[in-house]
C-alpha cells in the first residue's frame, strides 16, 4: 500500500484560513441583510433623480419655446421691410401683385362664362334627325346615265 505523505501546514495558517472563511460568510450575510436596504435606498435616489430630470426638461422646453417665439418675432421684424421693398420695386417695374393677378383671373373666368352663355343663346337647337331610309342599289340604267363619258 502506498503511504500518503502528510502535508505540513505552517502553524497559525489554519486559524487564518478559518477567519477568512468566516469573514466571507459574514459578508454574504451582511449583503443579504443590507442588500434589501441598499436596494430601497437606490430606488429612492433614482426617483429623486427622475423628478430632478423632469424639472430640468420642463425648464429647457419652456426656454426653447421662448427662444422660438423670439426668433419668430425677429424674423417678422426683419422680413417686413424686405417684403415692402420688393413689393414697391416690383410695382415700379409694372409687375402685378398676387392680389391683382387673382382679381384678373376671376374676371377672365367670369367673361369666359358670359361668352359661353351668349354662344349657347345664339345657336339654334339641333333638329332631331328623321330615321334613315334603307338604301337601295341603283339600277343598271341609272348607273349608265350617271357614268361620265370619255368623249367630251
Amino acid at each position: 500500500m502506498a503511504t500518503r505523505k502528510k502535508e505540513t501546514i505552517p502553524p497559525g495558517l489554519k486559524g487564518k484560513a478559518r477567519e477568512i472563511w468566516l469573514a466571507g460568510l459574514g459578508a454574504l450575510n451582511l449583503a443579504g441583510e443590507e442588500g434589501g436596504k441598499l436596494f430601497q435606498q437606490l430606488v429612492e435616489r433614482g426617483r429623486d433623480q427622475e423628478k430632478a430630470n423632469a424639472e430640468m426638461m420642463g425648464k429647457a422646453k419652456e426656454r426653447a419655446q421662448g427662444l422660438k417665439e423670439n426668433a419668430r418675432e425677429t424674423l417678422g421684424r426683419i422680413a417686413a421691410p424686405i417684403e415692402d421693398g420688393l413689393s414697391s420695386a416690383m410695382q415700379r417695374l409694372g409687375v402685378p401683385s398676387r392680389a391683382e393677378i387673382l382679381k384678373l383671373t376671376q374676371r377672365v373666368e367670369e367673361l369666359t362664362r358670359q361668352v359661353a352663355r351668349a354662344k349657347a343663346a345664339r345657336e339654334p337647337m339641333p333638329k332631331t334627325a328623321a330615321p334613315a331610309k334603307p338604301r337601295t342599289r341603283p339600277s343598271a340604267a341609272k348607273q349608265e346615265k350617271a357614268a361620265p363619258t370619255g368623249n367630251a
